[in-house]
C-alpha cells in the first residue's frame, strides 16, 4: 500500500490575512501559517492511478466520493 501526504491549513483565513496586511503582522502569519497546517497521511492501494485521475481533472473540487 503506498500513501499520500497532504498539507492542510486549518487555521482562520482571515487572522492570517489580516497579519498579512500589516507589516508588522508579517513575522506573526508567517508563524501562524507554520502552527496552522495539519498533515494528513492517507493509505491507498495505488496512490498513481489517484494521482493521474487528479492531474487530469477527474475529481472536481467540493464533491464527495
Amino acid at each position: 500500500m503506498g500513501k499520500i501526504v497532504r498539507h492542510e491549513f486549518v487555521g482562520s483565513g482571515v487572522l492570517f490575512v489580516l497579519l498579512c496586511i500589516t507589516i508588522i503582522g508579517i513575522p506573526g502569519a508567517i508563524i501562524y501559517l507554520i502552527e496552522h497546517v495539519a498533515t494528513v497521511e492517507e493509505e491507498m492501494e495505488n496512490p498513481s492511478e489517484f494521482l493521474e485521475n487528479f492531474r487530469t481533472g477527474k475529481f472536481k473540487k467540493g464533491k464527495g466520493k
